[in-house]
């Protein structure tokens, strides 16, 4: 059985593909697309060679598509989905000359027009994407948000499916998903409770700042510091014993109540074989119980440097969590960067000292992806 983990060049965001199925029969889960650069120069080539390599093994036509079991938006940041907005751009521009390329059977994808149903959203605000650290990104992450889900029923792709609506888990027990007869999908977040509570506080927030005609900062302030960073995506993906932790840009104490309520820790804790840092390894999404409550034998950072990510105190939490035990952090960036090389190298250097038993491991510079292989390698 395939179970892989592959995170691509993505720059300052995340793009992921969770592969499984069999070598015989491979299937794929697209999560986020980076920043609207990554589409042409990572991950548009990738998936391209996906389906060229689909095509050769006689799985799929010289005209198909390429299929995906899912694709997902773990969070509305540009970082996220930029990239699938220029899969949708280009999908559509071609579409009165040739079929789409890539039809996924169902875009998993939480806009927040859409979480915010009972209140009128920011609706009249929609600006082209900023640096992350400007404000008027964040308005810009909502506009975006919008845009694919627009572009998503241009293209016929059913939304959400198999959930009523959104994304989202009960109150109690998390929502499994089946993938294939193996593997699975469990939603921990964002839950019912909690997206109610968005709404309530979106409704009430959005009147004293219309009444106080608040400027667009002020609003992404808000938006930025609301309940759940607008309600990030987060599963644990599941073959037999095999557990990946996908987290999206979550914030660590969130995940943790996510997956007690889910029923998916013991006694509090929970053992994955990869975990996908939340927020590119920013100290300000995670603290010290995070990584001694979770523990795994990769971690995974998509991050370049950009914004001081992934900040070497988190690194150094992972390593004090673990002490003498054996794991790997996997980074997208820092093989050949310059001062992200010799920073990333230093902490390295000072993790190893510690314990014999820990590894950092760079994606090659000139490779689009890294791949963590649990199982059978993914043949395309």
């Amino acid at each position: 059985m395939i179970f892989s983990l592959e995170a691509l060049r993505a720059r300052h965001g995340d793009s992921l593909l969770l592969h499984f199925g069999t070598p015989d029969k491979p299937d794929v889960v697209l999560i986020d697309g980076g920043p609207g650069g990554v589409y042409g120069d990572t991950l548009k080539p990738r998936l391209q060679a996906m389906l060229d390599g689909l095509r050769a093994m006689g799985r799929v036509g010289d005209e198909d598509a390429l299929p995906l079991r899912l694709m997902m938006v773990s969070h509305i940041d540009d970082d996220h989905i930029g990239g699938l907005l220029g899969l949708t751009a280009e999908l559509i521009d071609e579409k009165p000359t040739r079929e789409p390329w890539v039809k996924p059977r169902s875009l998993w994808h939480n806009a927040f027009d859409d979480l915010a149903a009972d209140s009128e959203g920011p609706r009249e605000i929609d600006a082209s994407p900023q640096p992350a650290k400007d404000a008027t990104a964040v308005i810009a992450s909502v506009g975006q948000g919008r845009r694919l889900r627009d572009d998503a029923e241009s293209l016929d792709w059913s939304i959400n499916e198999p959930f009523d609506g959104l994304v989202q888990a009960p109150e109690h027990g998390g929502q499994s998903v089946r993938l294939d007869t193996d593997t699975t999908l469990l939603v921990v977040s964002p839950r019912t409770d909690q997206i109610a509570r968005l709404r309530k506080e979106w409704a009430e927030q959005l009147r004293k700042l219309k009444k106080k005609e608040a400027s667009p900062a002020e609003v992404a302030e808000y938006l930025d510091e609301s309940p759940y960073n607008l309600s990030s995506i987060v599963c644990l993906a599941r073959q037999g014993e095999r557990r990946m932790l996908l987290t999206g840009d979550a914030r660590g104490d969130h995940v943790l109540d996510a997956l007690d309520v889910a029923e998916a820790t013991d006694d509090g804790k929970l053992h994955v074989d990869v975990l996908k840092l939340p927020h590119h390894g920013s100290i300000r999404n995670v603290e010290a119980d995070f990584f001694e409550r979770i523990t795994a034998d990769h971690y995974v950072i998509s991050a370049s440097g950009r914004d001081g990510n992934p900040e070497d105190q988190t690194l150094e939490l992972i390593g004090a969590a673990r002490k003498k035990e054996k794991f790997t952090i996997h980074l997208t960036y820092g093989e050949a960067d310059g001062e992200l090389h010799d920073r990333l190298f230093a902490v390295r250097d000072k993790l190893e000292a510690k314990n014999p038993n820990f590894t950092m491991h760079f994606r090659p510079d000139a490779d689009l992806s890294m791949r963590i292989d649990l199982g059978d390698a993914p043949p395309v």
